[in-house]
């Protein structure tokens, strides 16, 4: 069975409002994500479908607190 660390992972994204590490394990994107502030990524999404991404998601947050934008509406978590 595949597995990955954050410490093992590459930085892809290094920018003020995120940090990402993102390693492919077989068909699966793992994805480990800071954020140091609140941010919007609504503008990244700008011109997909509804404006949002188009792709499932399954994610703990750790520590902290997430809210987002789905078709159903806003959610948080944390």
């Amino acid at each position: 069975m595949p597995r990955t660390r954050k410490d093992e992972a590459p930085l892809l994204v290094d920018a003020p409002v995120v940090q990402g590490r993102y390693v492919e394990l077989d068909d699966w994107t793992v994805s480990f994500e800071t954020f140091p502030a609140d941010a919007d990524a609504a503008e990244a999404f700008r011109g997909l479908p509804d404006g949002r991404c188009q792709c499932p998601h399954w994610g703990l947050v750790l520590p902290g607190r997430r809210a987002r934008r789905a078709a159903g509406g806003e959610r948080q978590t944390g």
